[in-house]
């Protein structure tokens, strides 16, 4: 049987499926940052900030949600966690990667705060770290995508 006629279980299918939901919890996450750094900031920084704490704010608890599910013993990460020892490694790291993320995103708050009350010094950390941000968004997406393929479809080989 090859790997694209192997057919998913129910519980599989399942994981699969509430997966998607923290999973646009992260896409949600990625359109807040972007809608935040889509803001014009010349002459009207803290209002600018102050905007900009709204969409981190959105973001940071869209994160959470995401990370709730990966850190689960339940759903897809509990059942990769259980059912793919192969990925324990791979997986361990995704969760470390997210962990930073939100270390970031604490931090990039900080950085608002400190524009919102009246310190600019702050503005070019905070675009930079916000962009920094949606990089390592779109590789957990890609580190995501690896891990159900293999998880799936492709299973290292275990001799």
């Amino acid at each position: 049987m090859t790997s694209e006629e192997r057919t998913l279980t129910p519980e599989q299918r399942g994981a699969i499926e509430a997966a998607g939901e923290s999973r646009n919890a992260l896409v949600e996450a990625q359109e807040h940052l972007i809608k935040a750094l889509g803001r014009p900031q010349p002459g009207r920084e803290r209002r600018w900030a102050v905007k900009v704490a709204d969409e981190l704010r959105a973001a940071r608890d869209a994160l959470g949600r995401y990370r709730a599910e990966v850190e689960s013993d339940e759903g897809l990460y509990g059942e990769l966690q259980r059912d793919a020892p192969w990925l324990q490694a791979r997986l361990h790291q995704f969760r470390n990667q997210l962990s930073r993320v939100d270390q970031e995103a604490a931090h990039l708050a900080q950085e608002v705060d400190r524009v919102t009350g009246g310190d600019t010094e702050a503005l070019p950390a905070i675009r930079n770290d916000a962009e920094h941000m949606l990089v390592v968004l779109r590789d957990l997406f890609a580190r995501e995508a690896d891990l159900i393929w293999e998880q799936f479809n492709e299973p290292a080989a275990l001799d």
